[in-house]
């Protein structure tokens, strides 16, 4: 509303003072007022110019600044992908080992045995291989999946690799010290006492 009133007062005003300025048969008091009449309308002007002046263009960029500043700073929002959920475990199951088979041979003797077995659906991809040797006899256990068996005196426990070819699974087991050399040995079901048949190489 004061805008409007001193833009009014420009347009009443203004060719008064200038007549008595620059008019004829003009006295010097009236001349004196025409000029501070122009001199208070340019105060009052620059009053209102000063008080409606938006904020420094400084300080604009500043906050916008600090605005930056903080959203590349904040937490991105949880829309990362989530972790692959660990694979199920594979069933637990107590296979009896159907063959053996001698694995490697030195001049030390025997230094490893692969053991088969019927494989499953969801075969795992280990298994613990539980066994004891006396004299010439080695019991084998087999377990897959969790296993929580007991230690026992004068067993050894190897969790290895499985390998599955034509529905079989198989493992190899190393045997330390190896068997001697030209003793026969025999393979036992660790769980029945049955004996585990050899398992002959293809003649080549």
């Amino acid at each position: 509303m004061f805008a409007f009133l001193l833009g009014l007062s420009w347009l009443v005003l203004t060719p008064i003072c200038i007549w008595r300025l620059f008019g004829r048969e003009q006295s010097r008091p009236a001349r004196v007022s025409g000029v501070v009449t122009l001199a208070m309308l340019e105060a009052a002007t620059l009053t209102v110019a000063w008080a409606e002046q938006p904020p420094h263009d400084t300080d604009g960029r500043s906050v916008a600044g600090a605005s930056a500043h903080v959203a590349a700073h904040a937490p991105t929002p949880s829309t990362s992908t989530p972790s692959a959920a660990p694979s199920p475990a594979c069933p637990t199951r107590t296979p009896a080992p159907e063959s053996v088979q001698p694995a490697r041979r030195s001049r030390d003797g025997v230094r490893g045995l692969t053991i088969y077995w019927t494989a499953a659906p969801q075969q795992c991809r280990t298994a613990t291989v539980t066994f004891r040797r006396t004299g010439r006899k080695v019991r084998i256990w087999l377990d897959e999946g969790a296993v929580h068996g007991a230690d026992v005196q004068g067993r050894e426990s190897r969790t290895l690799p499985v390998r599955v070819a034509e529905g079989r699974a198989a493992l190899d087991l190393t045997l330390m010290p190896p068997l001697r050399p030209g003793a026969r040995y025999v393979a036992v079901d660790g769980r029945t006492g049955d004996r585990i048949p050899e398992k002959r190489r293809p003649n080549k």
